[in-house]
């Protein structure tokens, strides 16, 4: 065999000494073709199991941006070639380089396959437990399919063609050492490439995919691109001069508190998907009566205004603002702090609903990391009891109480956080499908269509809404009702429709940012409720974040709550509006800075948020 193969030059263990000079490049150049041959063909490979158990038509949408294979391709390669400077040898560099990047991507393959989640950078260091847990079989059954099997071969024959076509190898210091300062300077100058955010969402293929589920969307750039884009996600910056050390001695200054046995009331929390109270702003021809049913249940509740982060989109901004106390939140990839996980460690039962899709916000395994037990969903659940593509409230409220009445069984105290979709956008303008005209007068027909369509449903979600109230009234066991939304709805592109309803929501004045970002919030309790925490749940509430609004629950059930509850509960009496656009409420003032005098209680605010994030504290009841 090394007869026959010397025959061809190119296939020589070593260059010979008086071969011209064009021969030696050649030779020189012949394993960085086949190494760059190799890397194309290992990186399209891989790119089958980018999409999962997802279409087929996942994978072929991939060849029809060359950009984006290239994006996909280059890690492959970067991974080889730094192997071949390693070893100096291309099938052994071909087999290092190119088994670690089948190993990252049947890692995804699986996690998809088990969980219908992407693997995260973040997960390479946060969920190394849970890597091990599947790598093991200890929850999951690894398995071996067509594809599996073909990556296999075709690397193992890949690396096996390369060592009979590249017998020569990179000799000394000086030639494997070139080898891997160039590749590392060609990753380094690609770094910025794949963290650029304009980038990743112009490149992406939605024909098959949803853009609007986490994990489509991070199927639809591929595997290498989105996994390495994902460290955007993962590095979170620390405060300036932050100390976990003395983050951690600002929050010894509090011990958590448990929550008197003969005052665990049952409480039931509701986010209405869009819900704005339109009849607070002057508009021409809007019949306000239609709000007539939630005025009067803020009249015998605790009510005020959240100023939340988002604007017509990102629910679960606000959504988990509220369960975590953070007033920005991440993407959670493994467990966090919560007041979930604080109830739970009180004996509480917590689950909840949402009639949507699991995978939407990726909330099938998020809603786990923020300690829920339970969670109800579209799939094999809300689509078995209506046809409705947006599930209507009705039927959402119903089960609710039916889960809370179910839960009496276990004789534990009951927290359930639930979601409404019916009023979820866009709201149709081509027809209004109601009956009764909410709004009337000159307005382009889009814009009475898509408003009337808005308010019939919110409407719809009122009466609703009601229902549940009275059968929580009924109840002999005390109950806490809150009922809050995420953001104002969407009208139009550009939000078109508000210039025509004569809303200012420019947010650069404080007038337009307070209408661009406010929502409701009311809290109600039922008799039994009432009695037993001696408080009448009536008033008008502060204006306030949204990681501020469980502060106002515990505090009018008299409960203390988590060490870090305790801290924002001070911090809520200076900075009751903290938001992600700089601007802020504080002294009671609306500015875009804080006061100078503030500066250091912000910091330690800061501080105290950032090690809520980032330090799980709920490591016994996790178990």
């Amino acid at each position: 065999m090394d007869r026959f193969l010397d025959k061809i030059f190119l296939l020589r263990r070593a260059p010979e000494a008086d071969w011209p000079r064009w021969k030696r490049a050649a030779y020189a150049a012949w394993p960085i073709f086949l190494l760059a041959c190799a890397s194309v063909c290992m990186g399209l490979l891989l790119l089958v199991f980018a999409y999962g158990q997802y279409s087929w038509g996942a994978f072929l949408e991939y060849f029809t941006s060359p950009a984006l294979m290239a994006l996909n391709i280059l890690p492959v390669a970067f991974l080889i070639f730094l192997f071949y400077g390693l070893t100096g040898r291309a099938w052994l560099a071909f087999l290092l380089g190119g088994g670690a990047a089948l190993g990252f991507s049947l890692g995804n393959y699986y996690k998809l396959s088990f969980r219908d989640d992407p693997l995260y950078m973040e997960d390479i260091f946060l969920n190394l437990r849970e890597a091990a847990a599947m790598a093991t079989g200890q929850h999951y059954d690894l398995f071996m399919d067509k594809r599996v099997a073909t990556a296999l071969i075709c690397w193992l024959g890949g690396t096996l063609v390369l060592f009979f076509l590249v017998r020569g190898r990179l000799r000394g210091w000086k030639g494997r050492g070139t080898a891997l300062v160039v590749t590392v300077a060609a990753g380094a100058a690609l770094t910025p490439l794949y963290l650029d955010e304009d980038t990743y969402d112009s490149v992406g293929s939605y024909e098959i995919l949803n853009q609007w589920s986490a994990t489509q969307n991070y199927i639809a750039h591929g595997f290498f691109y989105p996994f390495l884009h994902s460290v955007t996600e993962f590095v979170e910056s620390a405060p300036e001069g932050y100390s976990a050390e003395e983050a951690e001695a600002l929050l010894s200054q509090y011990q958590d508190a448990d929550i008197p046995e003969d005052k665990k009331v049952n409480v039931i929390s509701i986010m209405r998907e869009a819900y704005a109270d339109f009849s607070q702003f002057d508009i021409p021809g809007l019949d306000g009566s239609g709000y007539d049913l939630y005025h009067s249940l803020e009249a015998e509740s605790y009510h005020g205004t959240l100023l939340t982060n988002i604007f017509a989109g990102g629910t679960v901004d606000s959504e988990r603002c509220f369960l975590t106390g953070d007033y920005q939140v991440k993407n959670f990839r493994s467990a966090t702090n919560s007041y979930l996980w604080y109830l739970r460690d009180q004996g509480y039962t917590v689950e909840g609903s949402h009639p949507y899709y699991q995978w939407f916000y990726n909330r099938q395994n998020i809603n786990s990391y923020l300690g829920f037990e339970r969670y109800r969903f579209y799939e094999g659940d809300y689509e078995k009891l209506t046809s409705a593509a947006l599930p209507e409230d009705s039927v959402l409220y119903q089960e609710v109480y039916q889960d809370f009445v179910a839960n009496k069984a276990t004789g534990k105290p009951y927290f359930s956080f639930n979601l409404t979709v019916q009023s979820h956008g866009p709201y149709y303008t081509d027809a209004y499908y109601g009956q009764y005209e909410y709004l009337t007068g000159d307005y382009s027909d889009e814009c009475k269509n898509a408003m009337n369509n808005y308010m019939n449903a919110i409407m719809q979600g009122d009466a609703a809404l009601m229902e549940l109230v009275d059968q929580l009234r009924a109840d002999e066991d005390p109950v806490v009702l809150v009922v809050f939304s995420d953001h104002m709805p969407w009208m139009g592109d550009s939000n078109v429709f508000y210039e025509e309803l004569g809303l200012d929501i420019d947010p650069g004045t404080e007038a337009g940012f307070r209408n661009h970002y406010s929502t409701e919030y009311l809290i109600w309790a039922n008799d039994a409720a009432k009695a037993v925490l001696e408080e009448d749940f009536t008033g008008e509430g502060p204006t306030i974040s949204p990681c501020y609004l469980m502060n106002l629950v515990f505090d009018l059930c008299s409960w203390d709550g988590p060490a870090f509850m305790q801290a924002m509960d001070e911090m809520m009496e200076v900075f009751p509006v903290v938001t992600t656009h700089d601007c802020y409420v504080v002294d009671g003032v609306f500015t875009d800075a804080i006061p100078q005098e503030r500066q250091d209680l912000f910091r330690d605010f800061l501080y105290l948020q950032y090690y809520w994030r980032s330090e799980f504290l709920f490591e016994e009841v996790l178990g």
